[in-house]
């Protein structure tokens, strides 16, 4: 009985092996592999990294790959062409993988992709462009790199970045209702002051706690220009520059000095300095617009018009003036860089407005931006 058990179950065996063969069951008849695999291991270190990764383009084949972690996919035997691009405005390769891979048949070939991020618009340049409405745009300091932060026709003016870089400060509205804030990567607008007249051109204190900017008031003869301080939150709102019936001056283009306790503004077009508590108003003498105090305290850049075209200008604090640009047309809006060695400003050419930049004795002028329509307040963003 055992016996005729046993060879029914050997009968049985044989059979179901056979049909197996017959449908390709048998692992010895499997088809041999055509493929390789490409394996790329990516590593992203810092900070504001980009959560949508980069683009890996293989042999002209676009794909998506992770900020951090693996993907994997099968390719043919032989070399392939590697590129990868689509870093964000603040990341940037630290060790690129070779222009191409070679794949061996059955075998998995592993491409490491290393990357490093810095804090979003550390050391960059803000500024708006008329080819996107006036939308807020950032740029590296060497021009590249261009990236828009906020929305077409969004007509924004006079972005500032905080000393903390956690926010950027602009003039917004029509004509520019108030002081808004944005965060570092033009989100969240949030308004901080409104309800005057053509508020503008904000500057950020040392600390970041306050914000000095030009608001028009109604005085005898019209509206004037003065200078009014607010604290972050938008509380705390003053006038700090003191109405003048017998002159009646206008006020604008507040910077802050280092230590935070006074202002540098223009004042009809003359460099002033007044105390942040409204007190120690000091006329300069020296005429110009626009001014900004370096952040060392030592130089003041400023754009004024002095037997010629208006040009860009730079003072020490014993008021002496030196011409640094001398334009076809105009040169406007200076403002220095973190350490202090370089200057940009927007410089009108063919009636549009670009922006460049230069060193700090005037030397190396380089044009930073080619749209064809107008960019302007341009603004170099901290080293924070």
């Amino acid at each position: 009985m055992t016996s005729t058990r046993s060879y029914s179950l050997g009968i049985a065996l044989i059979l179901l092996a056979a049909a197996l063969a017959a449908c390709g069951g048998d692992s010895s008849t499997a088809p041999p592999p055509t493929t390789g695999t490409l394996e790329f291991n990516v590593v992203t270190t810092g900070v504001d990294i980009d959560a949508d990764g980069f683009q890996l383009d293989v042999d002209g084949q676009p794909r998506v790959l992770p900020a951090n972690g693996t993907i994997s996919f099968s390719a043919l035997p032989g070399a392939h062409t590697l590129s990868i691009s689509g870093f964000a405005f603040n990341c940037d390769l630290t060790a690129a993988p070779a222009s191409s891979a070679n794949v061996v048949l059955a075998t998995t070939t592993r491409v490491d992709v290393q990357a490093t991020c810095t804090p979003y618009l550390r050391n960059a340049i803000v500024y708006t462009s008329a080819e996107f409405g006036n939308a807020v745009m950032a740029m590296r300091s060497d021009g590249s790199r261009r990236v828009q932060l906020t929305p077409n026709q969004s007509f924004y003016a006079a972005p500032t970045v905080s000393p903390d870089g956690q926010s950027i400060a602009v003039a917004w509205g029509g004509p520019w209702d108030g002081i808004y804030a944005l965060d570092r990567f033009g989100k969240g607008l949030t308004k901080l002051i409104g309800g005057g007249n053509f508020d503008g051109v904000p500057a950020w204190s040392p600390d970041g706690t306050k914000l000095a900017f030009r608001r028009l008031v109604h005085g005898p003869y019209g509206d004037v220009g003065r200078i009014f301080v607010v604290n972050r939150d938008g509380t705390g709102l003053r006038q700090v520059t003191p109405d003048d019936a017998s002159r009646n001056p206008f006020d604008s283009d507040p910077s802050w000095s280092p230590d935070g306790t006074r202002l540098l503004f223009s004042r009809s077009g003359e460099l002033s300095f007044i105390n942040v508590d409204g007190t120690g108003l000091t006329w300069t003498g020296v005429v110009g617009d626009s001014p900004s105090w370096s952040r060392d305290g030592t130089h003041i850049a400023y754009q004024s018009i002095n037997g010629g075209n208006e040009g860009i200008w730079v003072m020490d604090m014993s008021f002496t003036p030196h011409q640094l640009t001398t334009p076809v047309q105009a040169d406007q809006m200076p403002r220095w860089s973190a350490d202090g060695s370089q200057l940009v400003f927007a410089r009108v050419e063919g009636g549009v407005s670009q922006i460049y930049s230069m060193k700090a004795d005037g030397s190396g002028v380089t044009k930073l931006s080619t749209s064809t329509m107008g960019n302007t307040w341009p603004s170099w963003s901290p080293s924070f």
